[in-house]
């Protein structure tokens, strides 16, 4: 999943660079870079939440958007156009029930840990990025690397 979200910014960078026509991409006119160390700052000031999981919902979300994909290649003033990927289109309204979700993402180790006790009828098979090194070691694969150990 986590090769699959990065090729997507790949993709992403590539159009915009295609667009620019290798001269580099630009910041829209008016446009404010945020105070980076000022949010930084709130971010670690803000408290976290006292249980691990959180609810969210019950509500109704927009997913999508209505962009007409002709008329955005013969458009004048494109004020009034989004750009989304083809999937992301017709506008959708979602109805999500209540539901509990950890308000941070699972660790390797985590996983690790489940995958080590799991007792399911179905065998769980170790995720591509992960190896067991000779000496019996699991290992995390990066794109680049491999970790010394499994990251906790």
């Amino acid at each position: 999943m986590t090769f699959e979200h990065e090729a997507l910014h790949a993709e992403t960078l590539l159009y915009m660079l295609l667009q620019r026509a290798g001269t580099g991409t630009v910041p829209p006119a008016g446009f404010i870079a945020p105070n980076w160390e000022a949010l930084s700052t709130s971010w670690e000031a803000a408290s976290v939440p006292k249980e691990v999981t959180i609810t969210l919902g019950p509500t109704t979300i927009s997913l999508g958007h209505d962009d007409n994909e002709e008329e955005d290649l013969v458009a004048k003033d494109v004020k009034e156009h989004e750009f989304g990927w083809d999937n992301e289109h017709p506008k959708v309204q979602v109805e999500v029930g209540e539901f509990r979700i950890e308000w941070r993402p699972i660790t390797n180790g985590q996983f690790h840990d489940f995958y080590k006790g799991y007792q399911g009828e179905t065998p769980l098979e170790f995720p591509g990025s992960w190896v067991k090194a000779d000496n019996g070691e699991i290992r995390v694969r990066f794109l680049f690397y491999f970790s010394t150990r499994l990251l906790y």
